[in-house]
């Protein structure tokens, strides 16, 4: 699995009522790079996440992106079985437009 996470970001200053602002603006930058919101849950094993799977119009492969409040985390993965060209191609420039919008810096966790 592929894993690029905001580190350092100001997402641990946000109040628990303005979750929905920050999902909202992740969902702007998806929208930003062309892409389509295929999927929103929550991950059972982190409660109170936000989790987009996210794909190109008319290609295969997902990119995930999961925004925890509780911890202030921010990630974007690729597993292994849904890498394709596209995704891995946007994976560390949506990393750094996150960055732009909430401070930080990407760090590479997996590969």
């Amino acid at each position: 699995m592929l894993t690029y996470e905001i580190k350092d970001s100001q997402l641990d200053r946000v109040k628990p009522m303005d979750k929905d602002m920050v999902s909202e603006e992740i969902e702007r930058i998806i929208f930003e790079f062309e892409l389509l919101i295929s999927q929103k849950t929550t991950l059972s094993t982190k409660k109170g996440s936000v989790h987009w799977h996210v794909k190109k119009p008319d290609e295969k492969g997902v990119l995930e992106i999961t925004y925890w409040p509780k911890t202030a985390r921010l990630w974007i993965d690729i597993h292994n079985n849904r890498q394709k060209d596209w995704n891995l191609a946007i994976i560390k420039p949506i990393a750094d437009r996150f960055t732009k919008e909430f401070g930080g810096r990407v760090e590479h966790i997996s590969e």
